[in-house]
């Protein structure tokens, strides 16, 4: 059988393998993704993005706006039984020009995804294919694939899953724990919604659940009772019950209806020699913060530009990936595994204090609107509104691309900084004549800060280097 070459092979082509190989992509880095699905899966899965992982994605060149895959949640915060409010957060802020949190189309996210990545002319897509094995030399790692073809790469980076054949194949462990507790989760098109998009804890003691809903769709999850078989639980008199609930059974279409369990996993090690892994098959943790897509996109953004600059003979920023994001998916697996306890009880007077002090809270001056604060844990990039060379307003962001960016203030960045890297955009703050090459900026919104005279210097992934 014939070997196909590139620079880098991802396996696996869900949100995250498309959103690292159309980085890479526009990057000029020749990539094959091999991916066992001929086509994006095409009900929903992934339920919330929040404003950093939406940013990240508006990295990408040719991606459909925000508004074409993802919807603004306008609340979000817990209700009791009945639905009434007891603690619900108005999301009025936005985050570096995007909203705090939206509720995710995941088939329109992956479907722009895989058309960004095929139109940079670097991606080739191998569907249809499963990868049975991996072989490593000291140059290059090759994926065998189930039909005896091999594509081999100089880096192999697996973004197939929580059960990735890559991460087993390379011999990475993956520690943690898998939950025994089952739940129910159900996807509806159709009926009314009130009071704009909405996603909210129910503290219910009977059955524990999380309600999601935007104009034209619902989404539902139901924690599964001791004895509850999940065959039973997913027929169509089940989930018609359930539903009713909250909405007319009559007037919705039922897209999906599903059990799960969950996992809070994480592999030993996310590199060995050649091969990577990011999104599920580095670490996989409970629902309940919302953020399991959105830490692999954080992977993706922060890895692509890391395996460039790799292919460009600096391996140095590659070796530092893990170190980077595996302190946010601890922090972040711990905090769902928190609100996981807590929304997972069934004790009543657990949920009837918890209910009290919700409303306590709720009562509070400005506790139930979220303000513009980022929810970033790395200094990032501010991304105001700036003017280029006299030109009309336009997001900073868009400016920079996915590019290693210097922000002169008041000077011209090559005046001052020792080493700048091919491809990088260099931007000078309030300096109107700097040398062709430097593009002139004003700030519109006042958020970039420096002394004159320094230069701020940002990662492709739109992260202050400190």
């Amino acid at each position: 059988m014939t070997t196909t070459r590139a620079e880098v092979v991802i396996v696996g082509m869900g949100p995250v393998g498309a959103l690292l190989a159309a980085l890479l992509g526009g990057r000029g880095v020749a990539t094959v993704v091999v991916e066992a699905q001929e086509r994006p899966y095409p009900k929903p899965r992934a339920a919330v993005l929040d404003a950093e992982a939406l940013r990240a994605l508006g990295l990408v060149e040719g991606l459909p706006p925000v508004e074409g895959w993802a919807t603004p949640v306008a609340r979000n915060g817990v209700v009791a039984r009945d639905g009434r409010p007891l603690l619900m957060i108005e999301q009025t802020g936005r985050a570096h020009g995007y909203p705090g949190l939206a509720r995710l189309d995941q088939p329109a996210l992956e479907a722009g995804l895989r058309a960004a990545a095929e139109a940079t002319g670097q991606v080739r897509i191998l569907a249809g294919r499963t990868v049975t094995g991996v072989e490593q030399r000291d140059d290059e790692v090759t994926a065998v694939l189930d039909d005896g073809q091999r594509v081999a790469g100089r880096w192999l980076v697996g973004c197939d899953g929580v059960g990735s054949t890559v991460r087993t194949t390379a011999g990475m462990g993956f520690s943690g724990t898998t939950y025994p507790q089952s739940w129910l989760v159900v996807d509806a098109v159709g009926g009314d919604v009130e009071g704009g998009p909405s996603v909210a804890f129910v503290a219910d003691e009977t059955r524990p659940c999380v309600v999601m809903s935007q104009p034209g769709r619902w989404r539902w999850e139901w924690m599964l009772l001791p004895g509850e078989d999940p065959r039973v639980m997913t027929a169509d008199e089940s989930v018609r019950r359930l539903v009713g609930e909250w909405a007319d059974p009559d007037g919705l279409r039922i897209e999906r209806a599903t059990v799960f369990t969950f996992h809070a996993r994480m592999a030993d090690r996310w590199r060995a020699g050649r091969i990577l892994l990011a999104g599920d098959a580095a670490h996989a943790m409970p629902p309940f913060a919302g953020a399991g897509l959105g830490m692999g996109v954080r992977d993706a953004v922060t890895l692509a530009w890391r395996l460039a600059d790799a292919i460009a003979g600096d391996t140095g920023p590659l070796d530092a990936y893990e170190r980077d994001r595996r302190p946010d998916v601890e922090r972040t697996t711990a905090l769902a595994l928190r609100i996981g306890r807590i929304v997972q009880s069934r004790n009543r007077t657990v949920m009837r204090l918890t209910r009290g002090v919700l409303r306590v809270l709720a009562a509070l001056p400005g506790i139930g609107r979220a303000g513009s604060r980022s929810p970033l844990v790395r200094p990032a990039l501010p991304n105001p509104r700036v003017s280029v060379a006299g030109g009309p307003p336009v997001p900073l962001d868009g400016v920079i691309g996915y590019r290693w960016a210097f922000i002169g203030h008041g000077c011209d960045p090559r005046d001052v900084a020792a080493a700048i890297p091919d491809g990088a955009v260099l931007l000078a703050l309030d300096h109107p004549d700097p040398a062709p090459g430097c593009l002139p900026i004003t700030d519109l919104d006042g958020l970039l800060s420096g002394r004159a005279g320094t230069v701020t210097v940002a990662r492709p992934d739109h992260f202050v280097i400190t």
